[in-house]
């Protein structure tokens, strides 16, 4: 009886959506821990295919992402001098999760969403950790707190010095600062519009508000500030009380603009930039800069673009003719996935990028209402993240944006009823 028990209990755990959803846990932690998931989903369903347990189901939007990855393989072996595997196997993820999202399986999206979450909360935790245990100085029989790099400079101005240990990418231990941002806005806007019943909703959202103005990224402020706002609009019913929030929101902003330091200071060395001025306390700004250099390598190598393998040449030999010692030394992308697919795969990677967009946008008017936000803003996130950061240059973007937008392209219409 016991071990029929355990078989039972054993064949529930062992279901398809439930290794996508501890995916989804684990996509924010661990980037090995993730990748080793995917491939054992990938095992599983293949599986189930000799089985026979298993249908595929075609989805048009779904093959977008199979479009744009043989874009870039195709691009990139037709410019390329060389071809490394490397290049393909980090845009994998837009073959992969289409063919895990196209079958019969059942795929519980709110048991995604809810793991999803919890993995960001432990992420942020862990975070938090690692900058307590970096604070704590013992120097003999004398304890010592000091979350400041440099300890002359106060506790908010050394987010935009040397740093804090509970800011910025001194903080952010797991992933870059912009990404781990990007995944906390979507774990609140998945709180606020899919997972009603979430325990502990408000006390888990204040915390995820708190981690991303930690982060300091300003792209992820700035997408903070789109989910808050859409949670406003579909959820408030008062006029009033909207108006009043949204003119609060605007005041906050400009207020965060004058004295929040690295807003500041941003803000600041945006204005120097364009003046051609340069400082050590208000320096040009290193992603206008990239967007510069982007531009100037987009214009001169046409609309084909030039492949995976010789963008980041295009880009370091402009870094050194414009001084950006720091562009081609880092060996920075574009940070901007609209510059960077134009350079890499030309006209046609860009306007196939901007369909799969324009079929996720187009998505949420045939889905049920209450679904509706929830797909909207991940729209919005994502739209707005590709203006700051080349997202398909890493895993950690690539396969967030591909698991997600599959996810999205499976709604309830045609498989699910959540």
């Amino acid at each position: 009886m016991k071990n029929r028990i355990t078989k039972l209990n054993l064949s529930n755990f062992i279901k398809y959506d439930n290794f996508l959803a501890i995916f989804a846990f684990l996509l924010p932690i661990n980037e090995k821990l993730s990748t080793f998931l995917i491939c054992l989903s990938v095992l599983i369903l293949i599986l189930d295919a000799i089985l026979g347990k298993v249908a595929f189901k075609l989805h048009r939007e779904l093959l977008l992402l199979p479009i744009l990855y043989l874009i870039y393989v195709v691009v990139s072996i037709s410019m390329s001098g060389e071809i490394q595997f490397k290049w393909f196997e980090n845009k994998a993820s837009l073959l992969v999760f289409p063919l895990l999202f196209s079958t019969s399986h059942k795929i519980d999206h709110k048991k995604i969403l809810t793991f999803f979450v919890y993995g960001c909360l432990t992420a942020y935790l862990f975070c938090l950790l690692f900058a307590i245990k970096n604070s704590i100085v013992i120097d003999g029989s004398n304890f010592h707190f000091h979350p400041t790099i440099n300890d002359k400079r106060g506790f908010f101005e050394s987010m935009v010095y040397e740093g804090n240990y509970f800011f910025g990418v001194h903080f952010s231990s797991l992933m870059q600062i912009s990404y781990f941002a990007l995944y906390l806005a979507l774990a609140i806007s998945a709180l606020f519009f899919r997972l009603e019943g979430f325990k502990g909703k408000k006390i888990v959202v204040f915390i995820f508000v708190i981690a991303i103005l930690q982060t300091t990224s300003l792209a992820g402020i700035l997408n903070l500030v789109t989910v808050l706002f859409l949670a406003i609009i579909y959820r408030m019913k008062s006029k009033r009380k909207k108006t009043v929030i949204v003119f609060g929101f605007i005041g906050l902003i400009l207020l965060s603009a004058l004295y929040h330091p690295r807003i500041n200071s941003t803000i600041r060395g945006v204005y120097k930039t364009f003046q051609g001025e340069n400082s050590p306390e208000y320096p040009k700004q290193p992603r206008l800069m990239t967007w510069e250099v982007a531009i100037k390598a987009i214009a001169k190598n046409g609309i084909f673009g030039v492949g995976i393998g010789n963008s980041q040449k295009e880009l370091n030999k402009r870094y050194k003719e414009m001084g950006f010692e720091k562009g081609s030394r880092e060996n920075l992308n574009a940070h901007n996935q609209y510059l960077q697919i134009l350079l890499e795969c030309g006209i046609l990677g860009l306007v196939t990028l901007l369909f799969i967009l324009y079929s996720l946008l187009k998505r949420t008017i045939y889905i049920e209402e209450r679904e509706r936000p929830f797909v909207l803003c991940f729209f919005l996130l994502i739209v707005t993240s590709f203006m700051f950061e080349s997202i398909l240059s890493r895993y950690i973007g690539i396969s967030f944006f591909a698991f997600f937008i599959s996810l999205m392209f499976r709604t309830n219409k045609e498989i699910d009823q959540i």
